[in-house]
Formats: C-alpha cells, sequence, structure tokens
C-alpha cells in the first residue's frame, strides 16, 4: 500500500480489501457528507440554505401557518396537494411580517423537517417534538 493511502488512517488497522469494496466505502462516505451538509445547512441558516421559504397571502394560506412539501398531501388544503415542492416551505404573509413569530416557526419547520429527514419521522411525530422545541426555547425567552 502507499504512504498516501495509509496517512488518512493512521489510528485505525489496515486490513486488506479489494479496490471495489474501497470504492464502494469512499461512494458510501461522500454521500454521508453530502446529506450532512445538506442538513448543517437547514440548522445553520447559510446562504445555501436548503428549504426556501415562499410567503403566501392570507387567503390563499387560509388557517395554515406555514407548509411544507413533506407533509402529508391528506394534510394539505385541496388546493395545494402535490403542489408544493420538496425543497420549500409556504408562509403565511402576515406571519412572515412579525419576525418574532417567523423566527420561532421557522425554527419549528426546521426541526419537524429535519427530524423527518435524517430520521425517518412521520410528519405527526416530527410535528410533535418539533413543538415540544418550540415551547421549550421560545418560551423562555419572552
Amino acid at each position: 500500500m502507499s504512504e498516501e493511502k495509509d496517512e488518512p488512517l493512521k489510528n485505525e488497522e489496515q486490513l486488506p480489501t479489494d479496490d471495489s469494496s474501497s470504492a464502494e466505502h469512499q461512494a458510501m462516505s461522500r454521500e454521508k457528507v453530502l446529506y450532512l451538509e445538506m442538513i448543517k445547512s437547514c440548522w445553520t441558516h447559510e446562504p445555501w440554505l436548503y428549504f426556501k421559504v415562499v410567503v403566501k397571502s392570507n387567503e390563499e394560506m387560509g388557517d395554515y401557518i406555514c407548509l411544507h412539501g413533506l407533509v402529508p398531501q391528506n394534510e394539505l388544503p385541496l388546493h395545494m396537494r402535490n403542489k408544493i415542492p420538496d425543497n420549500e416551505i409556504l408562509m403565511r404573509e402576515n406571519v412572515y411580517n412579525d419576525v418574532e413569530r417567523r423566527k420561532r416557526i421557522l425554527a419549528h419547520e426546521y426541526a419537524e423537517l429535519d427530524l423527518m429527514i435524517s430520521n425517518a419521522w412521520t410528519y405527526k411525530e416530527a410535528h410533535r417534538q418539533a413543538e415540544f422545541f418550540e415551547h421549550l426555547f421560545f418560551d423562555k425567552i419572552r
């Protein structure tokens, strides 16, 4: 084995492997890093934010404050079913214009989306946990 291949794994025991399994392992590692970076971008609010916020009129959103593409279709209003892209969060205009409320709602949505994506939770499970986080952190601020 060359020194270049040994260097990144100094502390790990070297096991003989064939090139195909090594290539598969590297490909899986790259995918995992990319996946974790996408999730991290949701939480750090970086410019490459994976989910974009789209402001909708109060009339169009109706009783809903915020919706995203991972909400089960049967829970969406009829006129919005199959129309919200997976990478968008729709937010009612009056909520978006209130900066403190927007922060609280987006924190809830990001927690919910992170749990659904990274832990494969159902919408209802993630929603309950996101409500818990929302109340835990934002009720103490006021």
